[in-house]
Formats: structure tokens, C-alpha cells, sequence
């Protein structure tokens, strides 16, 4: 799976075709759920459950002695974080996700294209999501 770089052109001098096709390129990532994430609906919530492989590393199994460790954690999105994780099918493209959201909560395109840059940039710091080009899965 590709992961790009999903961060804003920088903005300078003479750069601006780049910056308009590194724009219209992002628009077209299609993320994706991490197929070894588990996830389920709570009263119309995402719950993503985050399996955490203990006794892997030496710091691990050492803490351990010392302190009990969960086995998994639990991490709940908002409604608005639901929405767009069941948006993200590994279809739609970030521009369709961010149309979806602009007319459901009644944003302008680019609030909803920048709000969902970042939040994405923060999924895929967290291995949730990846990102592949639109026609490398087809």
C-alpha cells in the first residue's frame, strides 16, 4: 500500500502550478482502512479496537514485571470521525469525502478539504488508514 506524504504544498514564489497539481493529486488519494484494525458501530459510533502486541520487546515484557498492561485499548471517533471512517472504503477519494461532508455539515469545500487533510494526516500517523492512488487499485 502507498502512503504518500498528504501534507499542504508549501506555499512560496513560482511554485504555484506545482503546488495546484500537488493539490489536485492529494484530492485523489483514495484512503484506506488498515485491513489488521478492528473496528465496530456503538450506538452509532466507530470504536476502533487497538490490539496491542505485548511481549514483543525487551521494555514490554520488563514493565510488565512491575506493572499490569492492558491487553487492548479502545479508541471512540465523533459522529463526524464516523462519518468519514465509513466513508473510507478504498473508493471514494479524499475530494469525494470531502463533498460529502461539506453538504452534510454545511461547510465550504475547502473547510471540509483541510479539515480532512488533517485528520487523515493523523489517522495515517497511527497506521489507522493508508492511502493509495485512485487507479492503482483498479
Amino acid at each position: 500500500m502507498k502512503i504518500p506524504d498528504i501534507g499542504l504544498p508549501s506555499l512560496g514564489k513560482n511554485k504555484g502550478a506545482r503546488q495546484q497539481s500537488t493539490w489536485r493529486e492529494m484530492l485523489q488519494l483514495c484512503p484506506t482502512r488498515n485491513p489488521n484494525l478492528d473496528w465496530v458501530d456503538e450506538e452509532g459510533k466507530v470504536v476502533l479496537l487497538i490490539r496491542h502486541e505485548l511481549g514483543k520487546s525487551w521494555k514490554s515484557r520488563f514493565l510488565r514485571l512491575f506493572v499490569s498492561l492492558p491487553e487492548d485499548r479502545r479508541v471512540g471517533l465523533d459522529a463526524i470521525g464516523s462519518d468519514v471512517w465509513h466513508l473510507i472504503d478504498g473508493k471514494n477519494t479524499l475530494g469525494q469525502i470531502a463533498k460529502e461532508l461539506a453538504k452534510k455539515y454545511k461547510l465550504s469545500s475547502r473547510e471540509a478539504e483541510l479539515s480532512l487533510q488533517q485528520y487523515f494526516k493523523e489517522l495515517g500517523r497511527r497506521g489507522y488508514i493508508g492511502f493509495i492512488k485512485e487507479n492503482d487499485g483498479k
